[in-house]
């Protein structure tokens, strides 16, 4: 402790009082060698001088904005207004506190449920849940959903999900007995339908992304017919940007929609922080993982917010909750609902447009050089695969260039060698593009 209320004469006296003449005696007994030594660290720095260091730390940081970069594949860089950076820090919204009080959380309740109420109108779903880590998790939390729910084993996951998305959903799953089968995609990208009616016995659930991790925007009312007749979940993982422009979920008969909100607002620094988003039927509603913000009205009769329905370990027995979700990410999820009120329904239309139009253009541009082609189809949102011979050497030489031309898909997608995922924002402007063909045709 740093303040200790005892006077010198108290100390004097208390060891008097054990026939003992100092502190150090009174520790005689721990060997010199466990005692407490000076750290062998620098004196501290004045203010100026540790403004300074800091600065020429970061020097070495390579920020996004130094680049034109055409990377996305989960984590995105689309604008982020000057209002939404002011708001979201405000005092009252950022904060570790969790609104257990509601009588004084009525700021941040109420945000939450906007927040709950934009995703409701996005995904056309009932409910939805007040935030989770970030999308990763929001697809287990939907996987273990599905699973209390019709009480079955088997978990079909579409394998063109972003493939760090099935790492965490298989982590979940690892010390249960849950069997999980990857359905396997077409030569053109799309989910193989032919693999998924085999397997979909007995099958407590089944989770695709679109658009894809590959960026093509799958037909999900054909899905929904071949599962329509087998109790099958359908869970589906999406870009929440890309519900601008393509229809509702709840319209193709999905049963829980699940993402990261990073795309509406988020930083991409360090890929992060994200929030995870769930959304669902109200038929599910008891199972729904995390918090809820719920509306309700006080004791005068005036509209107030509260957190129900709580069914997390904290609460409630352990072997009964539907999540151990706790303190998680309601700022990002109060910086979702901010950056969708500041651009509105137009708006929003907007930058979806926008990054689609210019992704299209690239692809064209790119399809005017000899050595490029595409392994899918055209059927993309905003972000699509390429293909060049040695790609990973093309990639470097871009960067020496400050162009960050894309994710090396052969990592994650061993056949797809020398194969590139570009994504392209709506602030990217046409001559960025240019440039980045022009140097693109240097090198190759």
């Amino acid at each position: 402790m740093s303040y200790i209320p005892h006077t010198q004469q108290d100390i004097e006296k208390m060891l008097q009082d054990i026939g003992l003449s100092s502190i150090d005696e009174l520790f005689s007994q721990i060997p010199p060698s466990l005692k407490i030594k000076e750290l062998n660290i620098p004196s501290g720095l004045s203010e100026k001088d540790l403004k300074e260091k800091i600065r020429k730390l970061a020097k070495k940081n390579n920020p996004l904005y130094n680049f034109n970069s055409f990377l996305g594949a989960g984590i995105y860089s689309h604008y982020i207004p000057s209002a939404l950076k002011y708001l979201s820090n405000q005092p009252q919204f950022l904060t570790a506190y969790t609104p257990y009080q509601a009588e004084i959380s009525q700021g941040i309740l109420q945000a939450l449920y906007e927040y709950q109420s934009y995703i409701c109108i996005l995904t056309g779903l009932e409910v939805s849940n007040a935030s989770l880590y970030d999308g990763a998790s929001a697809l287990a939390e939907a996987v273990l959903m599905s699973l209390r729910i019709n009480k079955k084993n088997r978990v079909l996951l579409s394998r063109s999900i972003h493939p760090q998305y099935r790492e965490v959903v298989k982590t979940y799953l690892a010390p249960h007995d849950f069997i999980i089968k990857e359905i396997p995609f077409t030569e053109e990208g799309f989910l193989n339908l032919e693999v998924l009616e085999k397997e979909l016995e007995d099958a407590s659930c089944f989770a695709l992304q679109s658009p894809n991790f590959f960026g093509l925007v799958e037909d999900l009312g054909k899905i929904r017919k071949v599962i329509r007749e087998r109790e099958v979940i359908l869970i589906l993982v999406t870009n929440l940007l890309s519900l601008a422009i393509l229809k509702e979920p709840s319209q193709e008969g999905v049963d829980i929609v699940c993402g990261d909100t990073q795309v509406l607002g988020g930083f991409p620094s360090w890929a992060g922080a994200t929030c995870g988003f769930l959304a669902t039927k109200k038929e599910f509603l008891r199972q729904i993982p995390g918090r809820l913000v719920g509306q309700t009205c006080d004791k005068e009769g005036k509209r107030a917010f509260c957190l129900t329905l709580q069914t997390r370990e904290q609460h409630i027995r352990r072997e009964k909750a539907t999540s151990n979700i706790c303190t998680n990410h309601s700022l990002e999820a109060i910086r979702t609902a901010i950056y969708l009120a500041l651009l509105g329904r137009e708006g929003f239309k907007k930058v979806a447009l926008y990054s689609l139009s210019l992704a299209h253009y690239l692809y064209e541009c790119l399809g005017r050089i000899k050595k490029v082609d595409f392994p899918f189809s055209s059927r993309f949102f905003n972000e699509f695969v390429w293909r060049i011979d040695n790609a990973k050497r093309v990639l470097e030489k871009l960067y020496e260039k400050k162009i960050i031309g894309g994710l090396l898909l052969e990592k994650y997608y061993p056949e797809l060698k020398d194969c590139i995922l570009s994504f392209t924002p709506e602030t990217k402007t046409k001559e960025e593009i240019d440039e980045f063909i022009n140097i693109l045709s240097s090198i190759v």
